[in-house]
């Protein structure tokens, strides 16, 4: 048998056209969008609705608050809040180092303080003296003193600052103004005995004292002789020492001196010659 050659010959196909996707993306677009539109998305329209039907906030409405400026009350009507917001509407300005009270980050409340200062606050220690508490007491001798505690200042702080303050001619000057103080130690009182203001006793005691303080000083308490004789008796200053009085004799009152004189005439033994030699003899008048 006897083969046959045979020719091969291609296939051809004709080729097949893809649909294209973007028809069907934009319908895919435009159903979503009209879902959402209708209400189709469950989980944001809720939220959106809630949204839209939220209320518009309103500003505060105005309140009063007074404002205080060294003391001149001024009332503004305002929607602010914090003094800072107040004072802003009321069209008031702070200086450098004005003192507001409340602070201005703080609610305003109904009224708000402002100290105008020229400089800033300074702190002064300063000592507040002690009081003398002087009581009677019969173990002290007549006419003496003891000192049964010792006093003791005070400190106190003091916060202060210069102020602007019109004069009687109109114009503005600064003067110091204390803002706030503290006391850091309270003051104690010194304490003293004091021993009764009675007169002498027995011979002395009935003597004309009057009369000697007529003769030396003219019955003057705060008698002073130039030449070194103190009061009512002209004690010189070793003689008062020497029967218990301390300070100058024509500082102390006239009980004392008399009682004074009546201890010389007794320490003397009654030789009154040397102590008052020119008017002594009155004593006896």
């Amino acid at each position: 048998m006897l083969w046959k050659p045979v020719l091969w010959k291609p296939v051809l196909r004709k080729p097949v056209r893809r649909a294209s996707a973007a028809p069907l993306v934009s319908v895919v677009l435009v159903t979503a969008l009209l879902a959402t539109a209708c209400g189709g998305d469950d989980s944001a329209g809720p939220q959106n609705k809630a949204a839209a039907d939220a209320p518009a906030t309103s500003p505060p409405p105005p309140h009063k608050v007074v404002v205080v400026v060294d003391g001149k009350k001024t009332e503004t009507m305002t929607t602010g809040t914090t003094v800072q917001q107040v004072l802003a509407e009321a069209g008031i300005k702070l200086g450098r180092h004005d003192l507001v009270k409340p602070a201005v980050d703080q609610p305003a409340g109904e009224i708000v303080k402002i100290v105008r200062l020229l400089s800033a606050p300074k702190l002064k220690t300063i000592k507040t003296p002690h009081k003398t508490v002087r009581k009677k007491s019969s173990s002290v001798a007549p006419w003496s003193e003891k000192v049964l505690r010792e006093g003791r200042s005070g400190i106190k702080i003091v916060k202060w600052a210069y102020v602007p303050r019109k004069g009687k001619n109109g114009k503005t000057k600064k003067v110091r103004k204390v803002l706030a103080q503290k006391i850091k130690r309270k003051p104690r009182a010194r304490i003293v005995a004091v021993g009764p203001k009675s007169g002498g006793s027995g011979e002395a005691a009935g003597l004309n004292w009057s009369g000697l303080a007529r003769c030396e000083s003219g019955n003057n308490p705060k008698a002073v002789n130039p030449a070194g004789y103190y009061g009512l008796y002209q004690f010189s200053m070793a003689t008062w020492q020497s029967v218990g009085g301390s300070g100058r004799p024509s500082d102390a009152s006239p009980g004392e001196q008399t009682y004074r004189a009546q201890l010389l005439y007794k320490k003397v033994n009654g030789r009154w010659q040397g102590q008052w030699p020119n008017c002594g003899k009155f004593l006896f008048s």
